[in-house]
């Protein structure tokens, strides 16, 4: 088996490598350097997140802040308006029409700078350091191996947790937020529950509601919260300087929320909206993140998280009719409960037992399938992908002390758990919400990508590291 070498290879090609990938082609055009994208998927580009081609899930940010590039803020919108005049800055548009312009702007980027970018459609298994920091050796799936001298991880979100044991049997009845195949082999009268209120949730019972025919369906999570919606004609959030009735940081989570509650409430008071309490205060949560002691950020997440998430992650106002107009139909039931059990029925169904909230009685649901929308996983763990599992146990990848995500410098290297970082090791994505806080929506993401993309131009411009030679395994 042969090894192929590449100066810089990103793993992983949904919007944070596909975002990298194209911002290194921009930064190293006088360089001459080569990238490899590595993904298992034949689509470059779209991800888990922007794969369907449902013209029913939409974004839930509006098209003027879609653009990939901050310095071209209407590169999306005039994107949109080559297809349909009719988009602006504030149309909320298809998940599906997002994917198409990722695709295109690496299709773009590859034809202004021809032949630097090779993408492989294969799986990363494991990443070795070699000696004298001459680069690393990926091992591949397919049982080839790659030599690069910089490694970028952007392998994305990780598959969601349960909050139950489940035996094997159980295990199959439940399906993944995004596998729309499964879920359209469903009879169509069988009865679903979907674990979870959020986005995902909510994409879910979209796709299980477009068939006429009846079928029960209920939702369920901890505190029963919906998303809540963006206003109208929403337009980009303004810059603003530091929210200075937030008080000085290091902040308490009570605080916080406290004098968060009072501006939104000023705010609307005067004639304005509480979402744009939230939007002000939003590019400097990492700043206030980072000085909130270890005990606060955990209290956060204990107390705040459930509330924060509601009303700073809210859905296209189409979509908020939408799942309020089936709420109203009652062609699904919205529970706040939690799970107490789940077995597997003589029929095959599952019976799932759950105690409402504020409640000590248990009741049950017999379903066909669980649909499984909890949110993505951001601990390392046995559910984890092999090559993230094979990191954190060599010690390259350190989980953070509330499990949002890994420990990682301000220059977006992984770091050992004395602090120190491998050198040409990189991450970017969602599970830099650890050190970030707000680390998982476009808006942050195209930045961080674009910071990267830089930092790693500027690494390659400066030392003189040779590129890994070949091996023969």
């Amino acid at each position: 088996m042969t090894s192929n070498s590449t100066p810089i290879l990103i793993v992983g090609a949904g919007f944070s490598g596909t975002l990298t990938a194209v911002h290194l082609l921009r930064c190293t055009a006088q360089q001459d350097v080569f990238i490899t994208l590595l993904d298992p998927a034949s689509t470059p580009g779209r991800g888990l997140a922007y794969r369907s081609n449902d013209d029913n899930l939409l974004l839930n940010v509006p098209a003027g802040n879609m653009s990939a590039f901050v310095d071209e803020p209407s590169h999306f919108v005039e994107f949109c308006q080559r297809i349909d005049p009719s988009i602006n800055v504030g149309t909320f548009v298809s998940r599906r029409l997002y994917g198409r312009y990722l695709e295109l702007c690496l299709q773009q980027a590859m034809i202004t700078r021809p032949g630097r970018l090779h993408i492989m459609q294969d799986e990363a298994l494991g990443v070795s350091a070699l000696p004298d920091r001459a680069g690393f050796i990926v091992k591949l799936s397919s049982g080839h191996y790659l030599a690069a001298q910089h490694v970028v991880l952007a392998p994305g979100h990780q598959v969601p947790g349960f909050p139950l044991p489940l035996s094997p049997s159980e295990h199959e009845r439940v399906i993944a937020p995004w596998d729309f195949e499964r879920m359209n082999q469903l009879p169509g009268d069988a009865p679903i529950l979907i674990l979870g209120t959020g986005h995902t949730a909510v994409d879910a019972l979209f796709h299980l509601t477009q068939q006429a025919q009846p079928r029960k369906l209920w939702m369920i999570s901890r505190h029963g919260l919906l998303p809540h919606t963006h206003r109208l004609n929403p337009t980009p959030p303004p810059h603003s300087q530091y929210p200075t009735y937030i008080g000085e940081a290091p902040l308490r989570t009570r605080a916080l929320l406290q004098h968060l509650r009072k501006e939104a409430a000023q705010q609307q008071q005067a004639g304005g909206d509480w979402r744009d309490a939230l939007n002000q205060l939003r590019p400097h949560m990492p700043q206030l993140w980072q000085a909130m002691p270890l005990a606060e950020r955990r209290r956060f997440l204990r107390h705040g998280l459930a509330f924060w998430d509601v009303h700073r992650h809210r859905l296209a106002p189409v979509s908020a009719d939408r799942l309020q107009s089936l709420l109203e139909a009652d062609k699904v039931k919205l529970l706040a409960a939690r799970l107490t059990d789940i077995r597997k029925s003589n029929s095959g169904e599952l019976e799932v037992g759950f105690k409402p909230r504020g409640q000590e009685l248990r009741h049950t649901l017999n379903v066909a399938a669980i649909i499984n929308c909890t949110g993505p996983r951001m601990t390392i763990g046995p559910h984890s992908s092999p090559l993230l599992q094979q990191l954190s146990r060599d010690g390259l990848l350190v989980p953070d002390d509330c499990n949002l995500g890994i420990q990682i410098n301000d220059q977006y290297q992984p770091t050992h758990p004395q602090g120190e970082a491998t050198l040409g090791l990189w991450y970017v994505g969602p599970m830099l919400k650890a050190l970030h806080w707000e680390a998982i929506a476009i808006p942050e993401l195209r930045i961080h990508t674009q910071q990267l993309a830089q930092r790693l131009a500027r690494e390659l411009a400066t030392t003189s590291t040779p590129s890994p030679q070949a091996e023969h395994v």
